[in-house]
């Protein structure tokens, strides 16, 4: 056999897959189910988590926090002028696609419930609703209607059970705004319940009028909330902009630092996960590098008879490698495409379950199997190619550490004293 024919392709693919029903075709066959199984598990399992997070984000942008916004400054002398002239200058930028007046603050809630709330309210112009698509489309009023004119007020709905109201109740607010040191109470009408997938917003947070808000804080310039385009742009629009809002006596800030500390708490959960669930390639590794260094054993004599007839060390370990290689790049792939199909499909998997389950109640007429808390957890799934790719090479380095120590044994095997004591 010569080089020039790719002998160390035939020779490792023999000994990879070897006879039917042999050893090595087990070792191979087993090796990449592991691998497989571990990457489509660890694919699904960071869909998952990637979209309850970017749900998570999606409603803190679109409802909460605003891709930028515009502060007044309460020790600046040009805070008290014009806002229009701000908004004037802002919605001139092409990538600027909504800007709006708010004001917000803390306040205590009571409803029918003796033990009053604490709530984040929030006052916005009263055609919020239709005018902001993208808040629209994530907080869904889910009980009554976004009506917050006069004395309307619009709450999360886990806020609304806890103060026992729904809508067409009254419920009373702290008046903080007004003079003197006891703060007075206003009645306002429940309007509407939103859900919006963020508990802490469902739980704390209530929309107002602005006239209504002032009401409850006092007289006070608003803050802009600004929507983009692309909200990862906000750095480029956040230079041109700065430098035409010098006077107009306010900060402009981007979301990044508005939630720096929740971003980065959500980033650390996923790379905690990935580094945890990585533990499954190291058993994967352990247990090919223990099936190539039997298999390098069990072969000493064929490897003997290799180096016999010309194959370097540098030939031997190659072959191990390339064994590695093919089991890591085999089992990922096949893994990455199951991966994929389960984590992008979390949803309709868990549907179909569903149906099947009241199906089998209905044809054993028996009770109707309960629904799992959990299955509010995966309610939503969002592969990402970076994910995909990451894992995929793991599981193909993992994979190929685990033929060192078996290429590096099989090298060392000197042939003449194999061949001697045969």
């Amino acid at each position: 056999m010569s080089r020039g024919l790719g002998w160390r392709s035939w020779v490792s693919r023999r000994f990879l897959t070897g006879r039917r029903g042999g050893r090595g075709r087990l070792v191979f066959v087993f090796s990449v189910i592991l691998i497989s199984g571990g990457v489509a598990t660890l694919n699904t399992i960071l869909s998952v988590m990637n979209g309850l997070q970017q749900g998570y984000i999606r409603s803190i942008l679109e409802i909460g926090s605003y891709h930028l916004r515009w502060t007044p400054d309460p020790e600046s002398p040009e805070a008290s002028g014009d806002i229009f002239d701000v908004i004037e200058i802002i919605s001139s930028d092409p990538r600027v696609a909504l800007t709006t007046m708010f004001r917000e603050g803390q306040t205590m809630l009571s409803g029918e419930r003796p033990r009053p709330l604490g709530a984040l309210v929030r006052g916005t112009p009263e055609n919020l609703y239709e005018e902001d698509k993208a808040l629209a489309g994530y907080m869904e009023i889910v009980d009554g209607h976004f009506d917050i004119s006069g004395r309307g007020i619009v709450l999360g709905d886990e806020l609304a059970v806890s103060l026992g109201v729904s809508p067409g109740d009254t419920i009373t607010a702290l008046d903080l705004g007004g003079a003197g040191m006891v703060p007075a109470e206003i009645e306002l009408e429940v309007t509407g319940l939103f859900e919006c997938g963020y508990r802490e917003y469902e739980s704390s947070m209530a929309f107002v009028s602005l006239e209504t808000v002032s009401l409850l804080f006092g007289p006070s310039v608003p803050e802009i909330g600004i929507k983009l385009t692309r909200p990862e742009r906000d750095r480029s629009v956040m230079d041109k902009l700065i430098p035409k809002l010098a006077d107009s006596g306010g900060v402009l800030t981007s979301w990044r630092e508005n939630n720096r500390s929740f971003f980065g708490a959500l980033r650390t959960e996923k790379v905690m996960m990935l580094l945890l669930l990585t533990l499954i390639f190291v058993v994967v590794a352990v247990n090919i590098d223990h099936s190539l260094r039997r298999m390098a054993t069990e072969r000493v004599e064929d490897l003997s008879i290799l180096k016999a007839v010309g194959a370097t060390p540098k030939d031997i370990r190659i072959l191990f490698l390339r064994q590695g290689l093919v089991i890591g790049g085999t089992g990922g792939i096949i893994g990455s495409v199951f991966g994929v199909l389960i984590g992008g499909n979390v949803d309709t998997i868990l549907s179909a379950v569903r149906s099947m389950r009241y199906e089998l109640s209905g044809l054993f007429s028996s009770v109707p199997f309960r629904s799992h808390p959990i299955d509010a957890f995966f309610r939503s799934s969002e592969v990402m190619a970076v994910d995909v790719i990451t894992i995929l090479f793991l599981a193909v380095l993992m994979s190929s550490l685990a033929a060192v120590r078996a290429a590096s044994m099989a090298a060392r095997q000197k042939p003449a004293e194999v061949l001697r004591s045969e």
